[in-house]
């Protein structure tokens, strides 16, 4: 992850985090521009949301739907792969 100084734009480095729940963290960081800013400052990073979901996610939802279809289009539909 590639963090950058709000107030220069400069590369930043991150110095340490703190947890504040099981997907949110703030992280410390420091400007690597010390010449010309030299700011400390802190992000909250968060997780938002899936692109893809775990695997084994998905064939749980699968398996919960088919179980809850009649067996005859259960059939149909492993047949139509």
């Amino acid at each position: 992850m590639r963090v950058y100084c709000p107030h220069c734009e400069s590369k930043a480095v991150i110095t340490s985090r703190q947890k504040l729940s099981t997907s949110v963290f703030d992280i410390y960081c420091s400007c690597t521009n010390v010449k010309e800013c030299g700011a400390t400052f802190v992000y909250v990073v968060a997780y938002k949301h899936d692109l893809n979901p775990p695997r084994g996610d998905v064939a749980r939802l699968a398996a919960g739907v088919l179980k809850n279809i009649p067996k005859p289009m259960q059939i149909e539909l492993l047949e139509d792969n």
